[in-house]
């Protein structure tokens, strides 16, 4: 039984009602599984809680691991795995193809200061 109240979602994620009335969860393992009388008799009452069929649902079932309950620094104590620091990307320049002078990036685009050129993307 979908909460649609809102978006519904919780990212890309259906917000369900949770089991033994404990709230919501996106958690397809802890959603509350109504027979079809009982989601029925909800939707009717409440027409913001949406019925999905059971079977509907389990087949668009993925396996997803939530970044909030990960620690890279702690995972990677005793794995051996070491992390090599990112090189840092070349700041782009930019010369105005007319006058050639040094040109920031939102000159670049809106046009250059010394001689009017402008970028026509």
């Amino acid at each position: 039984m979908q909460d649609s109240r809102g978006s519904g979602c919780v990212g890309n994620d259906i917000l369900w009602w949770a089991k033994e009335g404990k709230g919501y969860t996106t958690d397809i393992t802890k959603a509350h599984v109504f027979t079809l009388e009982e989601a029925q008799g909800q939707h009717n009452s409440r027409e913001t809680d949406i019925p999905w069929p059971k079977e509907y649902i389990d087949e668009r079932v993925r396996p997803v691991v939530d970044i909030q309950k990960c620690d890279r620094s702690v995972a990677l104590q005793s794995s051996g795995i070491k992390i090599v620091k990112p090189k840092p990307i070349p700041k782009e320049v930019h010369n105005c193809p007319e006058c050639g002078s040094f040109m920031s990036e939102y000159q670049w685009y809106n046009g250059c200061p010394k001689c009017d050129w402008h970028y026509s993307g």
